[in-house]
C-alpha cells in the first residue's frame, strides 16, 4: 500500500520542489522507500511514498515500460495479476520485476483504457503516457482506495489525500457548500464532492483521462452487469479469494470483531495458515464483543491479541487525528479502528478484514425497512401516516415484527423513524434520511444562514427502486467507500498498515448482486452468510450485527466532557453553525434530556477539521 501525488502541468509553471511538499505531506502512507519522476521539461511529476508488501526488492515506483514512455504511480493490490502478468510475456512483453506494478504498465500498452475493466483488486494508479502526453488515472470498482484531483487551468494535480493538493501553492483552498451540506447531513462527503470547494474524489469504478484540450471522466463498470456468476457457490468464491488475498512477502493478519463478516474470513484464512488476529474490546457491556472473538480465535487457533479501548485513548489519539484528517468525518468506529490498527502494525504489515458483507449480503435493518416499505406498498388502505396514527396503541409484540432492531433505541421511536421514513417517496431521500436519523440523531444540523429545506443528496448512479434491497445498492455507491473505506483507508495508513477485504474480490460481488438466493427477510439478516457459518461456527451465526462503535453518549457526560466542550466552544465553528443551536444540543445531552452524542460528535470532528484544515 502506497500514497500516491503529483501534477501535470501543460502550461509549464509548476515549481518541481512542490512535489517534495506533495509526498512527503502523506509519508506514513509509505515509509518504506519513495520516489519520483519528471518529464524532460518537469511539466510532470509523478510521486510515491511505499509500504513494500510484494517483491520487497525490485518493486520500487515509479516503474516505465521498456522504452522508458510509459510511466506508473500506483497505491493499492492487483489480485491474479500474475495470470495477466503471463499473458502479456506471450504477447511479447519484457517485464523486469515480479511486482503488480510493472503489469499495469505493459497492461496500459496492450489495451489502453480498457486495461481498469480488467483488474480485480484495490487500486488507484496514475499513469503518463510521455508519447500521447497523456495522463490515465483508474480507481478501483468499489472505492476502496482513494483518488483526489483538481484542475486549475491546464494543470491536473492529484493526491491519495486532499493534504497533497493542498500543499501545492497554485491551489486556493475555500470550503465547499455541498461538501459541507453533506457532511452536515451524513457525517461524511458524498459521491465526487470533497469538503473543499474544486477538489474532487474519483468515483469508484471510473478513470480519467487528461491532456491538452482538457479533462474526460468516464464509468468502467456497471454493477450487476456479470451474470454468470448467479448460480456459483458462495463458500468456493470466498474461499478463493481469501486464498488469493494471503498472498504477501511480509507477515499477515486479520482483524477479528467477533462478528459474522470477520469470523467467516478468519475461518478460512485458517484452511491454508495459522496467523495472528486482532480486536479491541469495551467495558461497557452492550459495545463489547471481545469475547467471542477470543471464542472464533481459540476455536480456528489464532495467535489472539486483544486491548480494551477507553475514553482515555480517544483523549490521546484525537489531536494525532484530525491533524492528520483533511476531511471532516463523523463516524466514531474511526478512533477504535485507528487503535485496533495501531496493534495489528507492532506484529504485521498486512490484514485482512470482514468489510463489504453487510452491504453485500443484507446486514443492517435500513435493509428491512425498504423491504417492509416493499410490503406497505402492496396493501393500498396503508400507508406512513396511517401506520403512524396506530402507532401509541400498538402492543409490544407487534412491535417486534417492525424492522427496528437498532442499538438501544426504544422500539417506538424505532418505529417511528422507519415509519416516517415510508411517507418519502424517492428511495435515495428515505434511505438517507433513515442512516442519517439511525446514526446522528432525529435533529439536523444546517448551515448558518443556508435555506432549511431539504437537502437532495443525488448519487451518480441510477438507482433501479424495484430493486428488492435498494438500500444495499444505494449503500453500496455511497456509504461503503465515502464513510467505511474511507475510515479504514486513514485508520490504517495513519499507522503504516494495509487492509485488504475479500468480501470485494470482483467474483464475490458479481455473485451477491446477481444470485436470486435471498439475502434477508423482515426477521432475519445475511441469510447466505449465516448459513455458511451454520456449518463452521455455528455459535457465531446466530449473533445479531452490532456495530463497532463507542459508547458516546455516556463517554460526552463523563471522561470526555472536557474535550467535547473544548471543541464546540471553537468560535471558527459558529461561522457555519448556530452558536444558540451548538450549546442547546450540548445542553440537553449533558441534562439527559436527549441523547445528542451523535450530532454533538458531527460537530466535535468538525471543530477538529476547522482547527487543522481551514
Amino acid at each position: 500500500m502506497c500514497g500516491i501525488a503529483g501534477y501535470v502541468d501543460f502550461e509549464g509553471e509548476t515549481d518541481p520542489k512542490v512535489l517534495g511538499r506533495m509526498t512527503d505531506s502523506i509519508a506514513y502512507r509509505g515509509p518504506d522507500s519513495s520516489g519520483k519522476y519528471f518529464n524532460k521539461d518537469k511539466s510532470v511529476g509523478l510521486g510515491i511514498r511505499r509500504l513494500s508488501i510484494i517483491d520487497l526488492a525490485t518493486g520500487d515506483q515509479p516503474i516505465k515500460n521498456e522504452d522508458g514512455n510509459v510511466v506508473v504511480v500506483y497505491n493499492g493490490e492487483i489480485y491474479g495479476y500474475k495470470n495477466l502478468r503471463d499473458d502479456l510475456i506471450k504477447n511479447g512483453h519484457k517485464l523486469k520485476t515480479k511486482s503488480d506494478t510493472e503489469t499495469l504498465v505493459h497492461l496500459y500498452e496492450q489495451y489502453g483504457e480498457k486495461m481498469a475493466g480488467m483488474l480485480n483488486g484495490m487500486f488507484a494508479f496514475v499513469i503518463w503516457d510521455e508519447k500521447n502526453q497523456k495522463l490515465f488515472i483508474a480507481k478501483d470498482r468499489y472505492g476502496i482506495k482513494p483518488l483526489y484531483y483538481t484542475v486549475v487551468g491546464k494543470k491536473l494535480i492529484f493526491g491519495s489525500e486532499p493534504k497533497s493538493i493542498l500543499s501545492n501553492s497554485g491551489f486556493k483552498k475555500a470550503v465547499s457548500d455541498e461538501g459541507l451540506s453533506s457532511y452536515f447531513y451524513l457525517g461524511y462527503t458524498l459521491g465526487e464532492k470533497s469538503i473543499y470547494r474544486n477538489i474532487f474524489k474519483l468515483l469508484p469504478g471510473h478513470y480519467l483521462t487528461f491532456d491538452k484540450w482538457g479533462l474526460k471522466v468516464q464509468s468502467y463498470f456497471e454493477l450487476g452487469q456479470n451474470k454468470e456468476l448467479e448460480n456459483a457457490n458462495l463458500d468456493s468464491l470466498l474461499e478463493k479469494s481469501v486464498q488469493t488475498q494471503l498472498i504477501s512477502d511480509v507477515p499477515v493478519g486479520v482483524f477479528l470483531s467477533g462478528g459474522l463478516d470477520s469470523s467467516l474470513i478468519a475461518y478460512y484464512i485458517s484452511k491454508f495458515k495459522k496467523l495472528k488476529s486482532f480486536s479491541i474490546g469495551f467495558k461497557e457491556e452492550g459495545y463489547d464483543e471481545s469475547f467471542h472473538a477470543h471464542y472464533v480465535a481459540k476455536k480456528i487457533g489464532t495467535e489472539h491479541y486483544s486491548e480494551e479501548y477507553s475514553p482515555e485513548d480517544v483523549i490521546d489519539s484525537f489531536n494525532q487525528i484530525t491533524s492528520r484528517l483533511d476531511e471532516p468525518f463523523a463516524d466514531a468506529s474511526l478512533f477504535p479502528t485507528f487503535k485496533v490498527s495501531k496493534l495489528a502494525r507492532q506484529y504485521v504489515k498486512v490484514v485482512l478484514s470482514g468489510d463489504g458483507g453487510d452491504e453485500l449480503f443484507g446486514g443492517y435493518p435500513t435493509y428491512q425497512a425498504h423491504l417492509f416499505k416493499n410490503y406497505v406498498d402492496k396493501l393500498y388502505f396503508l400507508n406512513g401516516d396511517t401506520l403512524l396514527s396506530f402507532l401509541n396503541f400498538t402492543p409490544d409484540f407487534l412491535l417486534n415484527l417492525l424492522p427496528v432492531s437498532f442499538k438501544d433505541y426504544p422500539k417506538k421511536k424505532l418505529a417511528k423513524i422507519v415509519l416516517n421514513g415510508l411517507k418519502i417517496k424517492d428511495s435515495d431521500q428515505r434511505h438517507f434520511y433513515w442512516m442519517r436519523t439511525f446514526f446522528l440523531g432525529e435533529e439536523r444540523i444546517y448551515q448558518k444562514d443556508h435555506n432549511k429545506s431539504e437537502l437532495k443528496l443525488s448519487l451518480s448512479y441510477k438507482l433501479d427502486d424495484t430493486h428488492i434491497n435498494v438500500g444495499q445498492l444505494i449503500d453500496f455507491h455511497s456509504y461503503l467507500p465515502d464513510d467505511f473505506f474511507f475510515k479504514v483507508d486513514r485508520a490504517s495508513m495513519y499507522n503504516s498498515l494495509e487492509v485488504r477485504v475479500p468480501f470485494m474480490d470482483n467474483n464475490v460481488v458479481d455473485y451477491a448482486f446477481s444470485t436470486k438466493k435471498t439475502h434477508l427477510n423482515l426477521l432475519k439478516t445475511k441469510i447466505q452468510l449465516r448459513s455458511l457459518l451454520k456449518e463452521k461456527l455455528p455459535e457465531i451465526a446466530k449473533r445479531p450485527k452490532k456495530g463497532f462503535g463507542i459508547p458516546l453518549e455516556i463517554w460526552l457526560k463523563g471522561d470526555l466532557k472536557e474535550l467535547g466542550k473544548a471543541a464546540i466552544s471553537n468560535e471558527k465553528m459558529y461561522e457555519y453553525v448556530n452558536e444558540k443551536k451548538i450549546k442547546k444540543l450540548w445542553d440537553d445531552h449533558q441534562s439527559g434530556e436527549k441523547n445528542n452524542s451523535g450530532n454533538l460528535w458531527l460537530l466535535i470532528m468538525f471543530s477538529g477539521w476547522l482547527k487543522n484544515w481551514s
